[in-house]
């Protein structure tokens, strides 16, 4: 379908074009024919011409001697074959060239009604008009045109398609595109060329820049968050200050999960993972002692798998995840690695399970998308972005998986997803 509809526009300016030549044409036929008088000087005389030839040839016809004379001196005078042929269609004379290949022309003579016989005037060096050779001559002639028109047709469209086709690349995402005519390509298209090259690099520009102030501001702030923590695990040896420092602490790990989150979509936009071989279970365990959870919760059927990923993007695609559910359930109920399909596996499955309501019908096919939270979520998800989930997909995309949720039948909520196997 998209194909066709790049298409219309080379159709349907080849089909004007076409269809203008033809009314063109008929047009000039019509005029020519309306124009033109019923009989035109030239064929006024040719017919004055052959009615006096008529004429002095009925008055000779019975004079053998007057007549061949006529004949010979028409003959030589307008060089002429003319043959002469009587009533009977009995040959009387033949004068003039021989032999002769032009168009023959008849001329009928009689006196007072009654026929004497017939002149046949052969005109050596003059064409008959054929009507077939004329039709394929008007044939050939709109076969140029409009292989004319649709060598012009494609060379109106041909830029517009290579500025679409760029336009799109730019909209997926690659602000690299360039939309590329060649050095005769000159007037409004070129100049509309330039203009989206233009926009393309200065929107390129714009997001290196904001994407590089992101990452420098992310760092910047991580080093005072962490002197922080360090200060309040200090204050916290006297008892007094407790209740403060619960409440410091619990801010600062709430903005270092913000830090981490940009930083991840950061790296992700950069596209400067920096993948190697990890026993994926691993990840998932180091992840729950950090968050101190038990490791009881993890249901390991990976089989000391390993694959090529991201250490740093997939923990927090874990981390994510685990946070998800206890935002939304108030725990953690069980976590699975495995690997999929189990005949022939060629991805491993992250999952976490949680015992709370689930997801509502109209939030579940949403929770993907960035800066989504739902209609609760200024409530539910204090200091969150939005963007958790919409991460864990985006990582797992980056590692050639995909994610998704799903609803338990038993109650609760499932969030996984998958990166590419590669086993040890």
């Amino acid at each position: 379908m998209r194909r066709r509809r790049e298409r219309r526009l080379h159709q349907q300016l080849f089909a004007w074009l076409a269809l203008t030549i033809v009314a063109s044409v008929a047009v000039s036929a019509l005029v020519l024919n309306l124009l033109e008088p019923a009989r035109s000087p030239f064929n006024r005389a040719v017919d004055q011409a052959a009615s006096f030839a008529a004429r002095q040839f009925a008055e000779r016809w019975d004079d053998a001697a007057a007549r061949d004379r006529l004949a010979r001196d028409v003959a030589d005078t307008f060089g002429v074959q003319l043959i002469l042929v009587d009533a009977s269609e009995r040959p009387l004379l033949r004068a003039g060239p021989e032999p002769c290949h032009g168009p023959t022309y008849s001329l009928d003579v009689d006196r007072e009604g009654q026929p004497l016989g017939r002149i046949d005037a052969c005109v050596d060096g003059a064409h008959r008009f054929r009507p077939l050779l004329g039709l394929a001559l008007l044939c050939s002639v709109c076969l140029v045109l409009w292989t004319a028109a649709a060598l012009l047709a494609r060379r109106i469209t041909r830029p517009l398609s290579l500025l679409i086709g760029t336009t799109r690349e730019i909209g997926s995402g690659n602000l690299s595109a360039r939309v590329q005519l060649g050095r005769h390509q000159r007037g409004e298209l070129r100049l509309l060329a330039e203009s989206v090259n233009d926009m393309a690099q200065r929107i390129e520009r714009q997001m290196r820049d904001q994407r590089e102030l992101l990452a420098a501001v992310s760092h910047e702030v991580r080093s005072p968050l962490a002197r922080l923590r360090l200060s309040a695990e200090i204050l916290r040896n006297d008892p007094g200050n407790a209740p403060a420092l619960d409440s410091i602490e619990l801010e600062v790990v709430e903005l270092d999960g913000l830090v981490g989150q940009l930083l991840a979509s950061s790296r992700l936009d950069f596209e400067t993972s920096s993948k190697q071989e990890v026993v994926v279970a691993d990840l998932f365990r180091q992840i729950l002692a950090r968050r101190q959870l038990d490791a009881g919760l993890l249901d390991d059927r990976s089989g000391g798998s390993a694959a090529r990923v991201d250490a740093t993007l997939i923990t927090r695609a874990l981390d994510n995840m685990l946070d998800n559910a206890v935002r939304h359930a108030g725990k953690v109920s069980r976590c699975s690695v495995r690997v999929a399909p189990d005949a022939a596996p060629t991805e491993i499955v992250f999952e976490v399970l949680d015992a709370g309501p689930g997801f509502p019908a109209d939030v579940l096919p949403k929770v993907f998308e960035a800066f989504y939270r739902g209609p609760d979520a200024p409530q539910a998800a204090p200091g969150s972005l939005g963007l958790g989930l919409a991460l864990v997909r985006r990582i797992a995309r980056a590692h050639g998986g995909n994610a998704w949720a799903e609803n338990l039948a038993q109650g609760g909520a499932r969030v996984a997803f998958s990166v590419a196997l590669h086993r040890a």
